[in-house]
């Protein structure tokens, strides 16, 4: 039996037309948190769709300012945001557009600045980027932790919309060809990547295709949010040049790198980034694992800096890709300095009594504790209740 429209007042109700929809639950969508990753030129339309409807809280992911060029192409910035990170100018506009919805800015590297744990806490992901490296880490994030996204992208009148989901048809990395993972290697040569060097590979884009690519996106994760069904794995290409809006499938790669899973996920509500030491966390791995279990980061830590000219070592504690070239620069004698690397925490470590944060381990983080072919995946849950709050 199918549920009855519930028809409002349309003085007093902002949503009253949707509840002629006859799927629509506005309840639902009151009650969602849609993860927003990229607040360029697609990511606004998004965001303002999403803000409009009545989502009840907004997670808006990006490391980028605003400047000139993304006045014409951007709904939500003003020319006095001039300078401003994206975040905040989106999150402001997101209060006038509609008070009833929460939201959140976070300002960083999604690429390895943003905990896993994060993503599980999502009814809908909406990646709006303009680059492969991110789109690969949203994929893989999604796949690990069995959460469907949406892709959208846009280069001048064309644009495409994308379903992904986990053990349904073909994911992001199915789609990437030689060439893709030829330009990603390319901008990834240099092992310290320096964040300004990220915003290479702009594409020429329209404020109309942004505006058509972001709806399509948005009625994707409210389909998502309502459970309704979806076309994971294959592509809608908008072709404005032509008119033509046609539907395509990609073939699943069998052996595609994205397709791993992470079992035994152990919540800790009683662990956080700050709060917890890593000596603490290790014990916790060990006291389910046995005595000899390690805890492996998911990333390469700089532990230090050592200079080969001068024998210098200074301690850094940073994920490598959080680091400047000119960390390579020895300050005493000017040489060219090496990293001393560690991917996994043995308990020899003269840093254990530091929080997690100090080693660049985000909030709601998961980290895997291994001993032997024993694992199990521990999930910093305790940042939950601060990190996912929103005003």
């Amino acid at each position: 039996m199918s549920k009855p429209i519930i028809i409002t007042d349309p003085d007093t109700d902002r949503y009253h037309t949707f509840g002629y929809i006859s799927w629509w639950r506005q309840e639902i969508v009151r009650q969602a948190t849609v993860l927003v990753v990229g607040a360029g030129a697609i990511g606004n339309e998004v965001i303002k769709n999403l803000a409009l409807m009545g989502i009840g809280n907004i997670l808006i992911a990006d490391f980028d300012t605003i400047e000139d060029s993304n006045l014409s192409r951007s709904v939500l910035f003003r020319e006095t945001d001039r300078g401003r990170r994206k975040v905040d100018a989106a999150a402001a506009m997101v209060k006038e557009l509609n008070p009833d919805v929460k939201v959140k800015a976070w300002h960083g590297n999604i690429n390895h600045e943003l905990g896993l744990g994060v993503f599980r806490y999502m009814d809908a992901i909406i990646g709006c980027l303009d680059n492969r490296e991110a789109r690969l880490s949203i994929n893989r994030f999604c796949w690990q932790i069995d959460k469907p996204w949406v892709d959208g992208a846009i280069q001048e009148l064309m644009g495409i919309v994308r379903v992904f989901r986990p053990g349904e048809g073909a994911c992001y990395e199915c789609t990437l060809t030689d060439l893709d993972y030829q330009l990603i290697n390319l901008r990834y040569s240099c092992p310290l990547l320096a964040r300004q060097n990220l915003l290479q590979g702009k594409v020429p884009t329209t404020p109309t295709s942004a505006s058509i690519v972001a709806a399509f996106q948005t009625q994707e994760a409210l389909k998502l949010i309502h459970d309704l069904e979806v076309q994971p794995g294959k592509a809608l290409m908008i072709n404005g040049l032509t008119n033509d809006i046609y539907l395509t499938e990609y073939p699943v790669k069998e052996d595609c790198m994205s397709h791993h899973r992470l079992e035994n996920i152990m919540e800790l509500p009683q662990v956080t980034a700050e709060g917890t030491t890593i000596r603490e966390l290790l014990a916790i791995a060990r006291e389910h694992l046995g005595p000899e279990a390690v805890l492996e980061l998911g990333m390469e830590l700089v532990v230090a800096m050592v200079c080969p000219e001068c024998g210098r070592e200074t301690p850094v504690l940073q994920q490598m890709g959080n680091l400047y070239d000119t960390a390579f620069h020895c300050p005493d004698c000017g040489g060219r300095r090496e990293m001393r690397l560690s991917h996994r925490i043995t308990g020899d470590e003269d840093f254990l009594d530091k929080p997690l944060a100090a080693i660049d381990i985000p909030p709601l983080a998961i980290l895997r504790g291994r001993h032997g072919p024993q694992h199990l995946y521990l999930e910093l849950t305790g940042d939950k209740d601060t990190f996912l709050q929103f005003h």
